[in-house]
């Protein structure tokens, strides 16, 4: 793949994933008539950018990966080390999402090679990355984590472990085996029962869509 076509693909990937996250963030919004629902893309962003501070730092994130993604390795550092002074948020440059992104607030750290599904909100004072002990050396790999988790205050994923789609981790939780799909997790270490309400079916497809 040439540069230019190179730049062009992670364009269109940096423009349906930025979408994605405005579709999240809107939720709120949206229920308060605070902004158009058949606004332009643009106006929605203005809106989401200016005025929800916690939508610059994802922002930020996907213009890193998009620079990494395309070569731009010091740049990318750079926008992640502003990301991190301004808004308390750090991203290392190995982090990928498939999809639509919400982190609450600052203080979250996402670092190793860490992979993250559509729809998945982040609490403040999280931690996905890494991990280091006596049991499990320290390995680059991080949490690979479903679709329509969210993530609660202080909670810990890490190391080589999976988050099953529909999750739900509890406050200070610490993470360190894979969750089943459709459970919530609590404790240090955590353990998990299924989600009250929430089948235990592979089929489950999350949350309906807002109209």
């Amino acid at each position: 793949m040439t540069s230019l076509k190179r730049l062009k693909a992670q364009f269109r990937e940096l423009r349906r994933l930025v979408a994605a996250d405005i579709d999240i963030y809107l939720t709120w919004p949206l229920m308060f008539d605070l902004v158009k629902r058949d606004g332009s893309r643009w106006s929605q962003f203005r809106y989401l950018f200016f005025t929800v501070h916690s939508f610059p730092p994802v922002f930020l994130y996907r213009v890193q990966t998009f620079l990494y993604e395309s070569g731009f390795h010091r740049s990318a550092t750079t926008i992640s080390r502003i990301n991190h002074f301004a808004y308390g948020v750090t991203v290392g440059n190995h982090v990928r999402t498939t999809g639509g992104l919400l982190i609450a607030h600052g203080h979250v750290v996402l670092d190793g090679y860490t992979f993250l599904g559509d729809r998945v909100h982040i609490n403040p004072f999280v931690t996905l990355g890494v991990g280091n002990s006596e049991t499990r050396p320290f390995e680059l790999w991080g949490p690979v984590i479903g679709n329509d988790v969210n993530i609660g205050t202080g909670a810990k994923i890490l190391g080589k472990v999976h988050v099953g789609d529909g999750v739900k981790i509890g406050a200070n939780a610490v993470i360190v085996s894979d969750i089943p799909a459709h459970h919530t997790a609590v404790g240090v270490p955590a353990r998990s029962f299924p989600t009250a309400g929430k089948p235990a079916d592979p089929a489950y497809e999350g949350p309906p869509a807002a109209d």
